[in-house]
């Protein structure tokens, strides 16, 4: 087993490895461009859903809400809004395609490799390119969520995930912690990289759209990859789009690599890949 990467942020990503039984909740990858506010409306998808409908039959409409917060006139007003997101998922419902009109979102509850990831995705980036035809891509992320529910992986944690990323929770404070999560924002030879990690009570998460709480404890790690520089912007364009995602999936495995240990990998793995 290859000795850990000394800078997760900046070092050359490993090699990966495929890990069969991957603890992986879920899978997140996406595309951001300016706004187009036609997306809002069910006329005007018809061509993107035509496009994508074969590989993802099923259409919901759906709506996140926000608050805006504007100074007028020397004082702080706020005001509640609305967003529409179009959700399409394939037949197994466990890959679900996400539109609203500032990004394109691809996620999936049964990852398998990285090229089966960067294919569909590309699918989507084409029949938003043909049916939508944004002007450029502001911003490219991605995103792995890891959980842990197991009661002998808790109690091996210290085998399994290097000391920076197990704190109070060392197993002669292990099981008097019922709750301990902590947050990183990093600058990264790419971009930025967001990763949140800790110890849940059973029935708790740290973000209910990401991971469904599960009735037991457990332990997390979310690594969110992202970066808004070196985008074309001259074009909305597909391989320079996959190529930025496939580099932000690099940053967080790199990441995910530092974090665990060979026994980790031993106990979840499979070949390479």
């Amino acid at each position: 087993m290859a000795d850990r990467i000394a800078d997760p942020l900046l070092g050359q990503p490993p090699e990966r490895v495929q890990l069969d039984a991957a603890p992986l909740v879920r899978v997140l990858g996406q595309v951001q461009f300016p706004r187009i506010i036609k997306i809002s409306s069910e006329q005007h998808i018809g061509d993107f859903q035509e496009a994508i409908r074969k590989s993802y039959p099923f259409i919901e409409r759906d709506t996140a809400q926000s608050v805006q917060l504007n100074f007028d006139g020397g004082g702080l007003k706020s005001a509640a809004t609305e967003e529409v997101i179009w959700r399409f998922f394939d037949g197994t419902r466990l890959w679900r395609a996400s539109l609203n009109p500032s990004s394109l979102t691809l996620e999936t509850t049964k990852y398998t490799s990285r090229q089966e990831f960067l294919d569909r995705f590309k699918f989507l980036i084409e029949a938003l390119g043909e049916a939508i035809q944004p002007t450029i891509a502001t911003r490219v992320g991605f995103r792995y969520v890891n959980r842990l529910d197991r009661p002998q992986d808790i109690q091996d944690l210290e085998q399994l995930v290097y000391s920076d990323l197990v704190g109070l929770l060392s197993a002669t404070l292990r099981e008097k912690v019922e709750l301990t999560v902590s947050q990183a924002q990093c600058t990264t030879l790419e971009g930025r990289l967001l990763v949140r990690w800790g110890l849940l009570p059973a029935g708790a998460t740290h973000d209910p759209d990401m991971a469904p709480p599960v009735n037991a404890r457990s332990w997390m790690m979310d690594i969110d990859s992202f970066t808004t520089s070196g985008l074309p912007t001259d074009g909305f364009h597909t391989g320079d789009i996959l190529g930025k995602l496939d580099t932000m999936a690099n940053r967080a495995y790199a990441f995910f690599r530092w974090s665990v240990k060979g026994e980790f990998l031993n106990r979840f793995r499979g070949g390479t890949k």
